[in-house]
């Protein structure tokens, strides 16, 4: 599959997608966020692949819109608003997992796009926020205040306020810190031990999860026992938990 501001590669039972702007700093073109969602569409069609890893470069995940988009969003505003939404959809829906390794900006839209992976891996270097409201636009507060708590994501979209790594990691924006030089691999090593769990398990388990918080507790409770119930006694399950005793046994 050819692209033009994306790289595409995979790696045995990971997949790993690369914005590929480094002269804009990765800022997201309706073009771009096209191909983003292209992409995750074929990555859905490979039963081979258990979890993907989105980033960008050391210097920038993605700064977010590319203004001269923006600016001409007048012109063909409703089919570029329709992009957007499928492209971040398209993620966030993604029926595997998807690590987030952020390195350098992750601002305004490209601070969305990063919120709608599942898990996120950060260098040191980042620096993450939603400046929207400084430039008189609304950002993205769902799924933020899943992520980080209602009163926190108040702050962040009102204030406009840049984040670095710890600040980030304290609000439980990042699940993991490391330096520039090993962010990337290091999201790349815990979508290989996601990838490896069964298939099946992991996309019920994030289902589970977009559909869960919003029910009333007793149905939430119900719906995960429910799902447990369909995976308890399966061919994989004995598999691998005979496999876990007898390691242990041998400790």
């Amino acid at each position: 599959m050819e692209f033009k501001d994306l790289l595409l590669e995979k790696e045995g039972s990971i997949a790993c997608v690369t914005l590929n702007r480094p002269d804009r700093m990765n800022a997201l073109s309706m073009e771009m966020l096209e191909e983003i969602l292209r992409a995750f569409k074929e990555l859905e069609k490979d039963e081979e692949i258990n979890a993907v890893v989105l980033t960008g470069n050391d210097k920038a995940f993605s700064a977010g819109f590319d203004m001269d988009s923006v600016m001409n969003l007048g012109k063909t505003k409703m089919r570029s608003m329709e992009i957007v939404e499928e492209s971040f959809l398209g993620i966030l829906k993604f029926p595997m997992p998807v690590i987030a390794a952020v390195s350098g900006p992750a601002l305004a839209a490209g601070f969305d796009l990063m919120v709608m992976a599942d898990i996120r891996v950060m260098s040191e270097k980042v620096k993450v926020g939603q400046p929207e409201i400084l430039w008189a636009l609304t950002p993205l507060t769902d799924p933020l205040w899943k992520i980080i708590g209602m009163g926190r994501a108040k702050e962040v979209t009102m204030t406009g306020r840049i984040y670095g790594a710890q600040e980030a990691k304290e609000m439980g924006l990042a699940n993991y810190v490391y330096p520039v030089d090993s962010y990337l691999e290091e999201a790349k090593n815990l979508a290989r031990k996601i990838a490896a769990f069964d298939r099946n398990a992991l996309k019920a388990n994030k289902e589970q999860t977009h559909r869960i918080p919003g029910m009333e507790v007793e149905a939430a409770i119900r719906t995960q026992i429910w799902t447990f119930r369909n995976f308890v006694g399966s061919e994989d399950m004995s598999k691998r938990m005979t496999a876990f005793l007898e390691s242990n046994r041998k400790k």
